[in-house]
C-alpha cells in the first residue's frame, strides 16, 4: 500500500506546489515509485512545474466522465523516471482525485497530493513560510486538519533565509515547528531563482533532505545559516538587503 501525504497551505504563495514536485522527484530518485496528484484543476500549476505542459491527453475531468481510467491520466516526468504526475484540469467533483488515487492502488510506493485527495491521505505536511502571516495561517490549518481527523501533521518550512534568521528577522525553522506545535519534516531555503525557472544545488540538496525524512531514514535538515556566518557571510547579508 502506497504512502500518500496530502501537502498543503492555507495561504497562497507558500509554495506548496514547489515543494510537492520537488519533493516527490527526490522520491523518485531514491527509487521510489512516486505519484503526484496535481490539485490545480483551472491552471494546471504541477504540469508547469514538471514540465509537463501541455503534454496531457486525459485529465481526472476524462476520468470523471467515465472517457478514460485513472492510469490513463499518468504523465512520466522527462528527469526522474520512476515520477508520474496525474492531473486535473477541468475537473469539478472533490473526490474525482479521491476516486483516481484508490483506482491507482499498488502501482506506487508513495502518492503526493497537492491540496488535492484529502481523504486519501495518511499524514498531511503543511508548507509554511517563517513570516508571522504564514505561520498565523499555518496554525489555522492546522487546527483544521486536526478537527477533521488528520492523525499525523508535518511542517515544511520553505523560503527560509539564513540572512534573515541571523539578523533576527524571522524565526528559525525548528522555532517555527515549536510554535507550531508540529514535527518538522523539511527545511528549504530561500531560493530567487526558483521564480524564473531555476534551482540551486543547495535547494535540490534540501528538498533531497526532505524525501529522506518522509521515507523515515533519515532526519537531517540543512544549515541555511551556515553561509552566512564570517565575514564573507557579512557581506552576503548586506548584499542581500540591497537586492
Amino acid at each position: 500500500m502506497a504512502k500518500k501525504i496530502y501537502f498543503t497551505s492555507l495561504k497562497g504563495g507558500t509554495g506548496v506546489t514547489t515543494c510537492a514536485y520537488y519533493i516527490a522527484r527526490a522520491l523518485a530518485l531514491t527509487g521510489e515509485r512516486v505519484m503526484l496528484v496535481d490539485g490545480d484543476a483551472v491552471a494546471g500549476g504541477g504540469l508547469y512545474v514538471a514540465g509537463l505542459e501541455n503534454a496531457q491527453v486525459y485529465t481526472l475531468a476524462d476520468f470523471e466522465q467515465g472517457a478514460c481510467r485513472a492510469k490513463q491520466t499518468l504523465l512520466s516526468c522527462r528527469d526522474a523516471v520512476n515520477l508520474c504526475v496525474m492531473p486535473s484540469l477541468g475537473a469539478v467533483t472533490k473526490d474525482v482525485a479521491v476516486r483516481a488515487v484508490a483506482e491507482t492502488e499498488g502501482l506506487f510506493d508513495y502518492v503526493i497530493c497537492d491540496k488535492t485527495a484529502l481523504a486519501a491521505c495518511d499524514e498531511a505536511v503543511i508548507v509554511a513560510e517563517p513570516y508571522a502571516p504564514s505561520l498565523k495561517s499555518a496554525d489555522c490549518c492546522r487546527a483544521m486538519l486536526a478537527d477533521g481527523g488528520m492523525k499525523k501533521i508535518l511542517v515544511a518550512v520553505n523560503k527560509l533565509s539564513g540572512a534573515q534568521v541571523i539578523d533576527g528577522d524571522v524565526v528559525c525553522a525548528e522555532e517555527a515547528a515549536a510554535l507550531l506545535r508540529l514535527s518538522l519534516i523539511a527545511v528549504i531555503p530561500e531560493d530567487l531563482t526558483l521564480p524564473v525557472g531555476g534551482i540551486k544545488p543547495a535547494t535540490l540538496k534540501a528538498f533531497a533532505a526532505a524525501a529522506q525524512a518522509i521515507g523515515g531514514k533519515s532526519d537531517f535538515y540543512p544549515n541555511v545559516l551556515k553561509p552566512y556566518y564570517g565575514i564573507h557571510g557579512y557581506f552576503k547579508r548586506r548584499l542581500r538587503d540591497k537586492v
